[in-house]
C-alpha cells in the first residue's frame, strides 16, 4: 500500500510520518521548497512533540519522501490523503481553493496514469463543508475522463488532532471515521488503518464532512460558556474555578449525553426562568454575555422552525400529541408545544391536542390558570380519546416522547396520516413519505 499526502502542514506531516512509521511507503506533495527540503533531510517542518524524531526515522528507512511533483506522487501510489489548508475568508466563508487545486492535479495525473491495479482512492482529511467530496470527485472525473467508483473514489476522512498532542491523537483517536459509499474503498481504508485500536465507523459522506465542524464549534462553545460564567462570577465576587469544578462533577447531566440529542425546544418551570435570570443579572452588572443572552432567542427560533415545517405541508386539520413541556408530567408552564399551538391557531388552523397526562377536569392551580390564559378555548380542542383525535386530523405533530403515542399511531389503520416528529419518536419511519423530522 503506497500513499501520497497532499500538503505537509500540520495535519499532513503528522499523517505522513505516522503512516510511514507503520511501514507504508509515503510520498508527501508540497509546494513550499523549505518544507520539502526539511522533510527530505529528516526534519519536521512543524514544531510538535515526537514528530521530528519520527520524520528522521522514516526518511532514513526510505518510507517517507517529499516532492513538488504531483504526477510522480500519483503515479507511484494508490491512495492519496488531502491535507491542504482550508482557511477562512474575510467573510468567514471557508476557502476551498487549495482542496480543489489538489483535485485538478490528481485529475490531470490520473488522466496520464496507466495500469491501474485497482481504483485510486482519495481521502479528504482537510476540514471542509458538506458537498466538498462530491465536487472534488466531479473535478477529477471531468479532467481525467475516469469514472468514480470504477477508476477512482473520493471519501471523507476527517482528522481529530490537537496541537501539542497530535501524535498521541493520531494513534489514539476516539474513533476512525470515513464517509464512504463504496464497499471496496471501505475495505481498503479499513485495512490501511488496521493498526489503530479505535472503533472504525462508516457513515454517509456528508455526515462525516459535517462532524468536524460540529466538534470544533462545540469546543468553542464550551470555552466561551466557561469564560462567560467566569465574568459574571468575577463581578459577583465568586471564584468561577470552584463553580466550574463543582459543575464538572455532575456526570449525570452536565457532562453527559443528556440534552445533546436534536429535538424540540426546551421549556418548563426551571430552564427558561433561570436562563432569563442569569442573562438579566449580567446586563444589570454591565456585562455582555452573548452566548447566555441568546439561548432564549435560539429556543424561540427553533419553535419557529417547527412551525414553518408544519405550515409547508398546507393542511388545515392539525393534531398535536404532547402539550406538556416533556413526557411524564402534566406541567404546561412555558411548554414550547403550547407556543406552537398558539401560533397555529393564529394562522387559522384547526388544531386538536392529545396528551395522555393532561385531563382538563384534573388540572388545578397554576397549571389550569396558565393553559386557560394561553389557549382560551382549550376545552374545545383537548381530546381525551386517541382514536377520535386521529379521526379528525391530517397531520400529527409529536411534541414530546410519551410512549403511548407510539402505540396509538401504530395501531391506527383507518387512513394515512402525516407524522411530523419533533422528538425522534419514530426513527424507523425516516424513509416513509408520511414522515418528516425536525432535523433529520
Amino acid at each position: 500500500m503506497k500513499i501520497a499526502v497532499f500538503g505537509l502542514g500540520y495535519v499532513g506531516i503528522i499523517s505522513a510520518a505516522c503512516l510511514a512509521e507503520q511501514g507504508y511507503k509515503v510520498i508527501g506533495v508540497e509546494v513550499n521548497d523549505v518544507k520539502i527540503s526539511d522533510v527530505n533531510n529528516g526534519r519536521s517542518p512543524i514544531v510538535e512533540p515526537y514528530v521530528n524524531e519520527i520524520v528522521s526515522k522514516v526518511v532514513k528507512s526510505g518510507n517517507l519522501e517529499a516532492t513538488d511533483d504531483f504526477e510522480y506522487a500519483v503515479k507511484n501510489t494508490n491512495i492519496a490523503l488531502i491535507c491542504v489548508g482550508t482557511p477562512s475568508s474575510e467573510t468567514g466563508e471557508v476557502d476551498l481553493s487549495y482542496i480543489f487545486k489538489s483535485a485538478q492535479q490528481i485529475g490531470d495525473a490520473l488522466r496520464k496514469k496507466e495500469n491501474f491495479e485497482r481504483e485510486y482512492i482519495i481521502l479528504i482529511r482537510s476540514t471542509s463543508m458538506p458537498g466538498t467530496v462530491d465536487k472534488f470527485a466531479e473535478i477529477i472525473q471531468s479532467i481525467s475522463g475516469k469514472k468514480r467508483k470504477k477508476d477512482f473514489d473520493v471519501i471523507s476522512n476527517p482528522e481529530f488532532l490537537r496541537e501539542g498532542n497530535a501524535v498521541n491523537d493520531f494513534y489514539n483517536p476516539p474513533f476512525t471515521l470515513i464517509g464512504c459509499e463504496c464497499e471496496q474503498s471501505e475495505k481498503i481504508i479499513r485495512q490501511m488503518y488496521s493498526f489503530l485500536e479505535a472503533p472504525f465507523i462508516v457513515t454517509s459522506i456528508k455526515t462525516a464532512e459535517m462532524l468536524k465542524y460540529v466538534n470544533n464549534t462545540f469546543h468553542g462553545l464550551k470555552v466561551g460558556f466557561a469564560n462567560e460564567i467566569a465574568r459574571i462570577c468575577k463581578k459577583k465576587g465568586i471564584d468561577s474555578r470552584e463553580v466550574m469544578e463543582l459543575f464538572l462533577m455532575d456526570r449525570k447531566l452536565n457532562i453527559s449525553e443528556y440534552y445533546l440529542r436534536p429535538g424540540f425546544a426546551f421549556g418548563g418551570s426551571c430552564l427558561p426562568k433561570d436562563v432569563r435570570a442569569l442573562s438579566y443579572e449580567s446586563k444589570k452588572n454591565g456585562l455582555s454575555l452573548p452566548i447566555i443572552e441568546n439561548i432564549m432567542n435560539s429556543n424561540i427560533i427553533h419553535i419557529d422552525w417547527a412551525f414553518d415545517i408544519i405550515l409547508k405541508e398546507k393542511f388545515n386539520n392539525i393534531g398535536v400529541m404532547g402539550i406538556t413541556f416533556k413526557s411524564g408530567t402534566d406541567d404546561l408552564r412555558e411548554s414550547p408545544a403550547v407556543v406552537l399551538v398558539e401560533k397555529l391557531l393564529g394562522k387559522g388552523k384547526n388544531v386538536l391536542i392529545y396528551d395522555e397526562n393532561v385531563k382538563l377536569s384534573k388540572l388545578v392551580g397554576s397549571n389550569r390558570e396558565y393553559i386557560e390564559r394561553e389557549i382560551k378555548h382549550i376545552s374545545e380542542i383537548l381530546v381525551e380519546d386517541g382514536e377520535k383525535f386521529l379521526d379528525s386530523v391530517e397531520i400529527v405533530v409529536i411534541a414530546n416522547r410519551d410512549n403511548s403515542y407510539r402505540e396509538i399511531l401504530n395501531s391506527y389503520q383507518k387512513k394515512e396520516i402525516l407524522i411530523i416528529d419533533l422528538v425522534n419518536m419514530f426513527p424507523e419511519k425516516k424513509s416513509s413519505k408520511n414522515y418528516k423530522g425536525i432535523g433529520w
